[in-house]
């Protein structure tokens, strides 16, 4: 780069900058701001660092060995490391694999290659190199970065870390196409952060239209607004005319430009060039600052461009259509609770009913004192199922009406919190036996004679008109039959009365049952109600609050974003301050104006 004049800028005036950008960058929350100024400025004195980065298989390692001379970085298929490479000046060639921990471990430069591939992954922090170079003597350090690919790989992470600390970066591009999109962005990410770039476009001597894409090269840059030189070289046209001694051979390589660059870099004063990177620091960070600070500013106002007015009747709605929805779960609760009541009632005298048809039936066909101890333990399980599947239906039922009455809020209701109470079908008493009278057979024997009198008299005296005696064969037969049909008569009868006597206790402990359980379901409906009522109502009444809160929230709220939008706005005129100053830092740091990044 061309060269000038330089002006040399007190260390506190530039550190001074930097200072109050690290500040305002631990004020807005962004430490990988911080971290980078920090690094920057533990940099402020020392040799220049050039970075060298790009997209894989650009040639990179070819570049730095053949500006050195030397086969110092890992090239073709070899394993390159996931770290930088770090290759300054040396008597003795060496190298050094800087761990995690900071522990350093020397390895000889031959085997440099297989003992980086043999470290765990993550486990070193960079690797330093050491060679007898007039070229590094000066203090120059050049960084052979991983390849730059997936923003997310901890090598694009490594490669872009870099950055922090150099001087100038050196971008590596082949020539078998030109610049595209992801290299464009690359560029403008090292611009904004770095003061001197220049673009090595590799891989000349096997590209016949290296010059069109050199060209090409420079008009994407331009367009991009990227100040960045194109330095068309050929590692390969280099190695040969080092080897050969050959001077016409190395100028058609392209390097000496390029060295010349470099020979540049490291010409600049030290202070001149601390300040300047200082600079582009600054107005880096600050223009991030300035961005993320003016979306906020954005946001305030599009907050503040609805009125206080407008908000307050966009409360008032929500209010009006509260009330609106107050009245319509309470009804639909009431009316739903009602018919709930109706039908869990029906439902159980509906179960009750047909329980009291097969009593009937049972007691028609049947005899009491054969079929009860069979009757008894069924009517009991019937009448605990009934009473089971009406809770059922009712809790059901329960359910069903705090979701819908749930839903007008336009929430779920926990459904733990409204199930009836139990139904208590086991507590319900055993049917009581009731007293069934037996014919006996002294009973039997009393109604037969009483029977037996009657058709003896009868046929006997019918008999005496044909001069038998009153009693005879005749009226005998007459009374035996007669004791029959006596004791057939009276035996039915008896059985007919047990018959009603079991029916009505049947009946009777299906009506006892019916009642009490049918009250209890009432009470468990209520229960439910109560519940549901208490919920909703408090539900409604923290919403009214809300809204309430929510008004004097508008009332309160308009002042206090006008004054946070006053407090984003100062804020962006001091960081747009601190960038001004930062340009006008490297300007007299001896940066042309045009070159700058804006």
């Amino acid at each position: 780069m061309p060269g000038g004049d330089f002006f040399v800028v007190t260390a506190p005036a530039w550190l001074e900058v930097l200072d109050e950008a690290l500040d305002a960058c631990r004020t807005h929350g962004r430490a990988d701001l911080v971290q980078r100024l920090r690094r920057r400025r533990d940099r402020a004195s020392g040799g220049t660092r050039i970075a060298v980065l790009g997209f894989a298989k650009q040639g990179k390692g070819n570049l730095v060995n053949a500006v050195l001379n030397a086969p110092v970085c890992a090239v073709g298929d070899a394993a390159t490391p996931a770290v930088p490479v770090e290759v300054g000046y040396a008597a003795e060639p060496g190298a050094t694999l800087v761990g995690r921990a900071d522990e350093r471990i020397p390895v000889p430069v031959e085997r440099l290659t297989g003992e980086v591939g043999a470290r765990p992954a993550g486990s070193l922090r960079r690797v330093e190199v050491g060679v007898p170079r007039d070229l590094l003597s000066a203090g120059l350090v050049l960084v052979d970065t991983p390849a730059v690919g997936d923003p997310r790989s901890p090598r694009t992470a490594a490669a872009l870390d870099v950055l922090a600390e150099a001087d100038a970066v050196v971008l590596v591009s082949d020539a078998t196409t030109v610049l595209g999109a992801a290299e464009l962005a690359l560029a403008h990410h090292v611009r904004t952060w770095c003061p001197h770039v220049v673009v090595a476009l590799t891989k000349i001597d096997v590209c016949p239209g290296w010059r069109a894409v050199a060209e090409r090269n420079r008009a994407a840059l331009s367009e991009s607004g990227i100040d960045a030189a194109v330095l068309p070289v050929s590692s390969t046209v280099r190695f040969a005319a080092a080897k050969a001694g050959d001077q016409e051979l190395n100028t058609r390589s392209g390097f000496p430009d390029l060295l010349g660059w470099i020979a540049g870099q490291v010409s600049r004063p030290p202070e001149s060039r601390s300040a300047l990177v200082a600079a582009v620091s600054v107005r880096a960070a600050a223009a991030e600052l300035v961005e993320a600070l003016r979306l906020r500013a954005e946001e305030a106002g599009q907050e503040a461009g609805v009125d206080q007015a407008t908000l307050l009747n966009r409360a008032q709605r929500r209010a009006d259509e509260l009330r609106r929805r107050n009245g319509r779960w309470q009804n639909l609760l009431s009316d739903e609770i009602a018919d709930l009541q109706s039908d869990a009632e029906y439902d159980l005298r509906e179960r009750t009913r047909r329980i009291v048809e097969t009593i009937d039936e049972t007691f028609d066909r049947g005899d009491p004192v054969k079929v009860w101890d069979e009757f008894g333990p069924w009517l009991d399980r019937a009448l605990a199922e009934a009473v089971e599947t009406t809770y059922t239906f009712t809790a059901e039922r329960a359910e069903w009406i705090a979701q819908a009455v749930a839903a007008t809020f336009g929430v779920q209701y926990d459904l733990d919190r409204v199930t009836p109470p139990e139904s208590g079908a086991d507590r319900i008493a055993e049917v009581r036996q009731p007293r069934i009278e037996r014919f006996k057979i002294g009973q039997k024997a009393f109604t037969g004679l009483r029977g037996s009198y009657g058709g003896v008299l009868m046929f006997g005296l019918v008999t005496g008109l044909a001069g038998l005696p009153l009693i005879n064969p005749i009226s005998l037969g007459a009374g035996v039959a007669f004791a029959a049909k006596t004791i057939s008569d009276e035996g039915g009868m008896r059985r007919q009365r047990r018959q009603a006597v079991a029916k009505m206790t049947a009946q009777r402990h299906v009506d006892d049952v019916f009642l009490r359980f049918s009250k209890e379901c009432r009470d468990a409906i209520r229960h439910v109600q109560r519940k549901l009522r208490d919920h909703f109502t408090a539900l409604a009444e923290d919403l009214a609050d809300e809204l309430a809160r929510e008004r004097e929230t508008i009332i309160a709220g308009s002042a206090e974003r006008e004054r946070r939008t006053a407090r984003l706005r100062r804020e962006i005129d001091r960081l747009a301050g601190l960038h001004q100053r930062a340009g006008e830092l490297g300007l007299r740091a001896g940066r042309a104006p045009k070159e700058l990044p804006a």
